[in-house]
């Protein structure tokens, strides 16, 4: 399995882009969100991007939802519809654009239980907008990708004994409170997370009050020295062996 981290930040991206990642097997590949503008740079991305997993509907996570389809309609050798996965409706976000009418998409009405040569499955986090925290299995690897979320007991179980957890990283512990009540983590809570549940290795993403740096230095001291930890940030590749 192999992630290309295509933008990593959070609710208010200062330095660099929001959430979305390019996910590929040895059966298919998938993009997770649509909040970043690089998914446009090269022409086997947007021709890759016909599967799409959105994990929910706020801004940070679908800002290139709409451009997407239309550079599929007019990119020379790109074809087909593109296959949405969402807990929410898209064609609403669309009618709300005033975009309701684009074709070359279509959403299926629950998460399958095999999409794209992986095996899926779903539950809903403590996030205020319903959002939905995927476990990905290509055969080989098990990836939970968190989407937004706040710790909870049910989260720690659906994370438990994955090899990979990607995990928003948002806020810091001076704001907890904020933290769990709008859906978020902070190092604490992530590092909680992941003692608990005890992946492989542990990445990070959607930095908000935080750099990849700072939350780093304020996390890793709290997480079990067994769990590998690593910083996304946008571009980075990770690779399973």
């Amino acid at each position: 399995m192999k992630i290309t981290f295509l933008g990593t930040r959070g609710g208010f991206p200062v330095g660099g882009q929001t959430s979305c990642a390019l996910v590929e097997g040895e059966d298919g590949s998938f993009v997770i969100d649509l909040g970043s503008s690089r998914l446009f740079e090269k022409t086997e991305w947007i021709a890759e991007a016909d599967h799409v997993l959105l994990t929910h509907l706020h801004p940070d996570h679908i800002a290139h939802l709409a451009s997407l389809l239309i550079a599929r309609l007019n990119t020379p050798g790109v074809e087909g519809d593109v296959s949405f996965v969402a807990p929410e409706a898209v064609q609403e976000y669309l009618d709300f654009s005033g975009l309701g009418h684009i074709p070359g998409w279509c959403q299926l009405p629950d998460v399958p239980a095999e999409w794209c040569g992986f095996t899926l499955e779903a539950m809903q986090t403590r996030h205020p907008r319903k959002n939905k925290a995927y476990r990905i299995s290509d055969g080989h690897t098990t990836l939970v990708w968190t989407g937004d979320a706040t710790y909870s007991e049910e989260l720690s179980a659906f994370c438990a004994g994955a090899d990979v957890v990607v995990c928003e990283a948002s806020m810091k512990d001076c704001n907890l409170g904020n933290a769990i009540d709008w859906g978020h983590m902070t190092p604490q809570l992530f590092a909680r997370l992941m003692n608990e549940a005890k992946p492989g290795t542990a990445i990070s993403t959607h930095y908000t009050e935080l750099e990849p740096s700072e939350f780093t230095a304020a996390m890793r001291p709290l997480l079990d020295a067994s769990i590998k930890f690593i910083a996304a940030e946008d571009g980075y590749i990770f690779t399973t062996q």
